[in-house]
C-alpha cells in the first residue's frame, strides 16, 4: 500500500503524512482501501484517458493512490462477482465531494463496454444538470451541494444500461433567504445572465440585484465562474436529456415566478383591531398568475388568508403580516422543490431504461459532512443525524459484521473495542423519545413551541450523557457525537419541520392551466392520499393522512438508503478541504485534524489493522487463485478448505498471521489480498503473455510460410522472366550474330562476286577494246590492202 500504517499511530502521524504528501502534489492517500483526498482548489492533469487505461482492472495498491483506482476495483469486483457495489463520499462543504463524483462517473463512462453512447452522455450530462438546479455559493465553497443524491449505475455484461438518482434533503429555505456573500441556487443567476432582453420582457424579469430572493447575499457574481456559458450547457443538456420544449419552458416560467413571489410585498392594515396583511401591489401576483396560468383571485387569497374546513364550511382567516411572509415564502419554496423533485424524476425516466432484476449496479453516494458552525439550527441536526447513522455504517461494515461473521465461522479472533455511536442515533431518533420524534410530535399540537420542544427534551434526556442543556436558560441544547460535542439552537425548529404546503395551495396549483405544472403537484397530492378499505361498504375510501415531517420524511429516506446500501459492497473516500480560504495547495493543520477527528480516522485505521475486512467464500477464492497453485491439479476427494490452505500457503509461513481460514469463507487482510492479487495477476499476465507469444509464433510462423511461399512464387516468376528475358537476350545475340555473319559472308561474296564481275567485265571490255582494236587494224589493214591493190592496178595500168 501507498499510506503506510505506523506503529505509533495517533492523529498528528497521520496528519504529518497527509501534509508530507499533499506538500509535493500527492492528494491521494490509501488507508487500507479507504481512499483520503485533500482537495488541491486547482485541477492536475491527471484525469485523462492516458490514466484511465492506466488504471483500468488493476488491483488496489499496484499503482499511486488515485480517486480511478477505486473506481476500477469496485467495477472490477462488480463484474468478477456479480455483486453490487457503493462509493460512498463523504467530507464537508468545499472538500471536492462533487468534483470527486463527477470523476468517478467519467471514469465508468470510459471503461464501460456500451456501444450505446447516448445513454451514457445522457447520464453524464444529467450531474451538471442537477448541479445547476441543487448548487449554490457558500461561504465555504463557490459551488456547494446543497442536496444529497444517491445515483446508481446499472450494468449488464460490464456496459452501461441506465442509472437512478434518488435526492435528498434539499436545502428549502435558501430559495428565500441567504447568509451575507452566500448566493441563491446557480439556475437563478444563470438564466438572468443569459437571456436577451427579449426574452427578459417575455417572464417579466430583470436583473439579479432587483429581486429580493436573490440580493440578501450582496454581490451575485462568483469570480471564474461563467453563468452565462453555464446556462448554455444547462439547456445543451436538457436538448442531450430529450426535454421537450413546453417541459423547458415551464421550467422557466417556474424559475421566473418564484422570484416575482420573492418580491410581493404586503402593507399592514387596521381592522376590528387586528393587524391584517394586504398586498402591496398586484404587478407580481399578475406575473405570477400569467406565468403559471392560474386564477389571479385565488393567489391573492392563498397569500393573505388561512382557509379552516369544518363540516363541509370554509372559513378565511386575514393573516398577519408575519404569517403572510411565511405563506409567499412557503409557495416559493413548493415551486421550487416540486420542480427539482419533478427534474429528478423526469431524468430517472429518461436514463433508467435497466431491467434492475437482470443487471447489478455500481452506486455512488455524494451526501453531506458533518457540520459544527457558530450557529446550528435543525438543518445541521439532520445532517449530522445522516452523518452518524453512515458512521454506523461504516462501523458495521468495517468491524461489527465482520467480527460476528467470525463467529459464524468459527475462527480465531481477539474482541476489539470500539467506539460505539448506536447510543447518540438511538437519542436523535429512536421511538418514542427521540429528539426527531419529539419534534414530530410537538409539530402535530397547534399550540406548541420551539420552548416547549425544548423543555420536553431536556425532561427525557437530562440524565443522558449523550445529551446536556446550557448553563443559562439560553433556547439550546447538546448532544455528544462520534465527531464531538455540537449545540444546536431550537429557533424555528417547528416551522422548518412542518414546512408543508396548505391543501388549498396544493388544490390551486393543480387546477394550473399548464398541465405541466398541475400534473406535478397532483402527483404530489396524490402520495399524500391513502386508501383504506371500509369495513361496512367492502370498498376503498380516502383517507386524509397525518401530515408527513421534513423529519419523519427524511429519517425514512435515510433508513432507505442504509438498507440499500446493506446490500452491496461499500468503498470508501473521505474527501478533506485543507484550508477555509479555497487557497490552492494551502494546508491548514488544525482545519485538517478538526476533518480527521470528524471522519474518525483513527479509529478506521486501527479497525482495520487488526481485524480481517476481506471475506471470500471458498468457490470464489478457488477461481480467483486457483493460479497459485502452478499448475498443482486439485484432486477429486480435495475439500475445498484444503485447497484455500494451499492456496494460502504458496505465499510463504510468514504470512500465517494475515489470514485464517472459515467454515465457508476465507478471512484476510486488506494488504494480504492485494498481495494475492498481485501474485496471481502476475502468474496470470505471464500465462497471458505465453499464450501471447505462441498464437503470435502461430500467426507469425503462418504469416512466413504465406509469405515465403509468396516470395518462392514470385522468385521463381522473376529467375523465370530473368532466364527468359537473358535467353531472348541471348538468342536475339546469336541471331544478331547470325545475321552479321551472313551478312558478312554474303557481302564477301557479294564482294567477291563484283569483283569477279569487274574482273569479268573489264576482261570484257578489254577483249572487246581489243577486239575493236583489232578489228580496226583488220579493218585498216584491209584498207591498206584494198589501196594497195588499186595503187598496183593504177601503177599497171600507168605501166601499160
Amino acid at each position: 500500500m501507498f499510506y503506510y500504517i505506523f506503529s505509533d499511530l495517533n492523529e498528528h502521524s497521520i496528519l504529518d503524512n497527509l501534509k508530507s504528501r499533499y506538500g509535493r502534489g500527492l492528494i491521494y492517500t490509501y488507508t487500507g482501501s479507504i481512499l483520503v483526498a485533500v482537495n488541491p482548489y486547482k485541477m492536475f492533469n491527471i484525469y485523462g484517458l492516458d490514466m484511465v487505461k492506466r488504471y483500468e482492472g488493476k488491483p488496489l495498491g499496484e499503482l499511486p493512490p488515485h480517486l480511478f483506482a477505486i473506481g476500477s476495483v469496485s467495477y472490477t469486483k462488480m463484474i468478477k462477482d456479480n455483486e453490487n457495489q457503493v462509493l460512498i463520499i463523504s467530507g464537508e462543504s468545499g472538500a471536492g465531494k462533487t468534483e470527486s463524483t463527477k470523476l468517478v462517473m467519467q471514469y465508468l463512462a470510459a471503461v464501460n463496454r456500451s456501444g450505446n453512447n447516448l445513454i451514457t452522455e445522457q447520464i453524464l450530462e444529467a450531474n451538471p444538470l442537477l448541479e445547476s438546479f441543487g448548487n449554490a455559493k457558500t461561504i465555504r465553497n463557490d459551488n456547494s451541494s446543497r442536496f444529497g443524491k444517491y445515483i446508481e449505475v446499472f450494468f449488464k455484461n460490464g456496459a452501461i444500461v441506465g442509472a437512478k438518482t434518488a435526492e435528498y434533503l434539499l436545502e428549502k429555505s435558501r430559495i428565500v433567504t441567504q447568509a451575507p456573500e452566500e448566493r441563491n441556487y446557480h439556475v437563478f443567476y444563470e438564466m438572468l445572465e443569459e437571456l436577451s432582453d427579449e426574452q427578459k420582457a417575455k417572464y417579466g424579469l430583470q436583473t439579479a440585484p432587483k429581486y429580493f430572493y436573490l440580493n440578501q447575499g450582496g454581490s451575485a457574481l462568483i469570480r471564474g465562474r461563467d453563468d452565462a456559458d453555464n446556462y448554455r450547457k444547462l439547456t445543451a443538456a436538457m436538448d442531450i436529456l430529450n426535454f421537450e420544449r413546453q417541459e423547458q419552458e415551464t421550467i422557466v416560467k417556474i424559475l421566473a415566478s418564484v422570484l416575482h413571489i420573492g418580491n410581493v410585498y404586503f402593507k399592514v392594515v387596521q381592522e376590528n383591531n387586528h393587524d391584517r396583511a394586504e398586498l402591496g401591489s398586484d404587478a407580481e401576483i399578475k406575473w405570477v398568475a400569467h406565468l403559471l396560468d392560474l386564477s389571479e383571485d385565488w393567489l391573492k387569497q392563498a397569500l393573505t388568508s388561512k382557509v379552516t374546513e369544518a363540516r363541509g364550511d370554509r372559513f378565511y382567516t386575514p393573516y398577519n403580516l408575519d404569517q403572510a411572509l411565511d405563506a409567499r415564502d412557503a409557495v416559493a419554496k413548493a415551486l421550487y422543490c416540486r420542480m427539482f423533485s419533478w427534474l429528478v424524476e423526469r431524468i430517472n425516466m429518461i436514463i433508467c431504461r435497466a431491467e434492475r432484476e437482470k443487471s447489478t449496479s455500481l452506486a455512488v453516494l455524494d451526501i453531506f459532512g458533518f457540520e459544527d458552525f457558530h450557529f446550528n439550527s435543525f438543518e445541521q441536526l439532520c445532517i449530522n443525524y445522516a452523518n452518524e447513522t453512515l458512521q454506523f455504517f461504516f462501523n458495521q461494515h468495517i468491524f461489527r459484521l465482520e467480527q460476528k461473521e467470525y463467529s459464524k465461522e468459527k475462527i480465531r479472533w481477539e474482541h476489539i473495542e470500539f467506539k460505539d455511536n448506536q447510543p447518540t442515533i438511538d437519542l436523535v431518533a429512536t421511538k418514542p423519545a427521540g429528539i426527531l420524534h419529539i419534534l414530530d410530535d410537538e409539530s402535530n399540537f397547534p399550540q406548541a413551541t420551539d420552548n416547549s420542544f425544548l423543555e420536553k427534551c431536556h425532561f427525557h434526556h437530562s440524565g443522558n450523557e449523550l445529551y446536556d442543556k446550557p448553563r443559562m436558560s439560553d433556547p439550546e441544547f447538546y448532544v455528544v457525537h462520534y465527531a464531538g460535542k455540537i449545540k444546536y439552537n431550537v429557533q424555528h425548529f417547528l416551522e422548518k419541520n412542518k414546512d408543508t404546503l396548505r391543501s388549498d395551495v396544493i388544490e390551486l396549483m393543480c387546477e394550473s392551466k399548464n398541465q405541466i405544472l398541475s400534473q406535478m403537484f397532483k402527483d404530489h397530492r396524490d402520495r399524500l392520499i391513502t386508501k383504506t378499505l371500509s369495513k361496512t361498504t367492502g370498498r376503498y375510501v380516502t383517507v386524509k393522512p397525518r401530515t408527513t415531517t421534513v423529519a419523519a420524511s427524511f429519517n425514512e429516506s435515510l433508513l432507505s438508503l442504509i438498507d440499500t446500501m446493506s446490500r452491496c459492497n461499500p468503498f470508501f473516500v473521505r474527501c478533506i478541504k485543507p484550508n477555509a480560504q479555497k487557497a490552492p495547495m494551502t494546508f491548514e493543520d488544525i482545519v485538517v485534524l478538526d476533518q480527521l477527528r470528524y471522519t474518525g480516522m483513527l479509529e478506521t485505521i486501527r479497525i482495520r489493522k487488526m481485524g480481517y475486512p476481506v471475506r471470500i467464500k471458498f468457490p470464489h477464492f478457488i477461481e480467483r487463485y486457483r493460479c497459485l497453485m502452478k499448475g498443482e491439479p486439485i484432486r477429486s476427494n480435495q475439500v475445498p478448505w484444503d485447497v484455500c490452505k494451499v492456496i494460502l500457503q504458496s505465499q510463504g509461513p510468514e504470512f500465517k498471521d494475515e489470514y485464517q481460514i472459515g467454515a465457508t469463507k476465507v478471512f484476510m487482510k486488506e494488504a494480504f489480498e492485494s498481495r494475492l492479487d498481485t501474485a496471481a495477476g502476475a502468474i496470470k499476465r505471464a500465462a497471458a503473455v505465453r499464450l501471447q507469444t505462441m498464437v503470435r509464433t502461430f500467426l507469425v510462423r503462418n504469416r512466413h510460410q504465406k509469405l515465403r511461399s509468396a516470395v518462392t512464387r514470385l522468385q521463381r516468376m522473376v529467375r523465370m522472366w530473368k532466364t527468359r528475358r537473358d535467353f531472348r537476350t541471348v538468342r536475339n545475340g546469336i541471331v544478331l550474330a547470325q545475321a552479321q555473319f551472313r551478312m558478312f559472308s554474303q557481302r564477301r561474296r557479294y564482294l567477291k562476286t563484283r569483283e569477279n564481275l569487274k574482273h569479268r567485265l573489264e576482261e570484257h571490255r578489254l577483249h572487246r577494246r581489243k577486239q575493236e582494236v583489232q578489228a580496226k587494224m583488220e579493218k585498216e589493214r584491209r584498207g591498206n590492202m584494198a589501196m594497195g591493190c588499186v595503187t598496183s592496178s593504177e601503177c599497171n595500168a600507168a605501166m601499160i
